[in-house]
């Protein structure tokens, strides 16, 4: 009597595995391409936003947030180009966020859309705060991955001035950047000022930090 054969053999297997494999590769590379390019629209948007309240800061007061302003007047007035350093471009940023809202505002610009940090360090990653986990568990011993501590992810600008929530920053404490490709961390906006044009210009980080730097942070076509 013929017997009827059941299941699967071990190649019919493989071949299935295979296939699988290739197709939750595709989704993921889909699904990677899909934050990718949110994560680069959202970050130029604020990028835009952010130059042009300064632009209208300058046009309304006569003067820039204060930190360009030393700029302009002092020394460095012949340069082409000086880029700030990261407390000063988030010093600029408070001012313009700060003259946009409460009851007497002027605004210059529409904060809600802007992603915020407190405390940031763009040196760290999830990588760093699993790392951490496991050191404080015995798992792993004390190493080059253990992060600084100031591994604050980002939130939005409307989430951060909730009042009674959790994720509560003070605007006086507030860092200004983007979610970047490497999964999401907190990325800094780079605040440029041109003294000869009297001129500024917000930027992503360039990609000679991308390409060069310890901890990448650029998108490939920012």
């Amino acid at each position: 009597m013929k017997r009827f054969r059941q299941g699967f053999t071990i190649v019919e297997m493989l071949v299935v595995i295979a296939v699988i494999a290739i197709l939750a590769g595709a989704i993921t590379v889909g699904v990677n391409g899909m934050f990718y390019k949110s994560r680069l629209g959202r970050a130029k948007a604020m990028r835009t936003l952010l130059q042009s309240g300064l632009e209208t800061f300058y046009a309304r007061t006569g003067e820039w947030p204060d930190p360009i302003q030393k700029l302009a007047e002092g020394t460095g007035a012949n340069k082409d180009s000086i880029l700030l350093s990261d407390n000063d471009a988030d010093d600029c940023f408070r001012d313009i966020v700060r003259i946009s809202v409460g009851p007497n505002a002027k605004p210059v610009m529409d904060p809600s859309g802007l992603f915020v940090a407190q405390g940031v360090d763009e040196g760290c990653t999830d990588i760093h705060r699993a790392w951490d986990t496991a050191v404080k568990h015995g798992i792993v011993n004390s190493g080059s991955r253990k992060c600084s501590g100031k591994c604050m992810r980002g939130r939005d600008f409307t989430e951060a001035t909730k009042k009674g929530s959790a994720n509560r920053i003070k605007l006086s404490s507030m860092n200004f950047g983007y979610q970047g490709p490497n999964h999401g961390r907190f990325c800094r906006f780079r605040l440029y000022y041109y003294p000869k044009s009297d001129t500024v210009k917000v930027l992503l980080q360039p990609a000679a930090e991308r390409a060069h730097g310890k901890y990448p942070n650029g998108f490939i076509d920012d």
